[in-house]
């Protein structure tokens, strides 16, 4: 079984900081690995603010344990999103900038975006297939030209939440013929129990995952080969 876990609204400043997090997931599963949507701006807060998270972030990197993709550059609503009603021209400035910041950080990044709630609009498809992006997306109607990962429960994959200990799902609930198991959390919540994430309770559940089944860590950017993308 192949477990993959992204965190989306990573940044440095300490609300939204996981870095401490996941260096504690690494110490009780040297092979966890973990795919971090990163929003460099967020709320006008730049990322290389604070290098003592990014140098956390880039050791997690340089060892195999995180890889770096693009979530948006302020995570602020305009006009149904971020990326929602912006000409292509907007768009492809506002990609460039956040991958200014994180290059400023010395953050290693891949070509890949997941605009903030998911929500955007063909000036933003356009812009983000002319720079190179890998679209990563819950929604399977997308019109997107290039690489897609769908990023939803299907025959292939399974998707669940990282829950609070009262919500959580049981190791036996996980059906028949499932390859791929998809936790998706929230940065700013996973040190605690917040709208649904929690540490302790996500590593009660990846322990039983671990006792039951022969688990395979994977980044989201291993799921270009399977059945789900387009």
């Amino acid at each position: 079984m192949k477990v993959c876990i992204d965190i989306d609204d990573y940044h440095t400043f300490p609300k939204w900081d996981c870095s401490d997090v996941i260096e504690r997931f690494v110490e009780a599963f040297p092979d966890i690995k973990f795919t971090l949507f990163v929003t460099p701006w967020m709320k006008k807060i730049a990322i290389n603010d604070y290098p003592q998270a990014a140098e956390r972030i880039i050791n997690l990197i340089d060892n195999g344990n995180v890889e770096v993709f693009l979530h948006g550059l302020t995570h602020m609503k305009i006009l149904k999103g971020e990326f929602g009603l912006i000409p292509e021209s907007i768009a492809r400035k506002r990609i460039e900038r956040a991958e200014k910041y994180l290059k400023r950080a010395n953050i290693q990044f891949k070509k890949g975006i997941k605009f903030p709630w998911d929500m955007y609009g063909r000036g933003a498809m356009k812009a983000a297939f002319s720079l190179g992006y890998v679209l990563f997306t819950a929604k399977k109607s997308t019109e997107y030209p290039g690489k897609k990962i769908l990023l939803r429960k299907n025959e292939v994959m399974q998707k669940r939440y990282i829950q609070p200990e009262k919500h959580r799902y049981k190791v036996s609930g996980i059906g028949n013929g499932v390859g791929i198991i998809y936790y998706h959390g929230h940065a700013q919540n996973v040190r605690s129990n917040g709208i649904r994430e929690s540490y302790k309770n996500f590593l009660n559940e990846l322990s039983e995952l671990k006792r039951n089944y022969k688990v395979e860590f994977i980044f989201c950017s291993d799921l270009i080969g399977e059945d789900i993308t387009t």
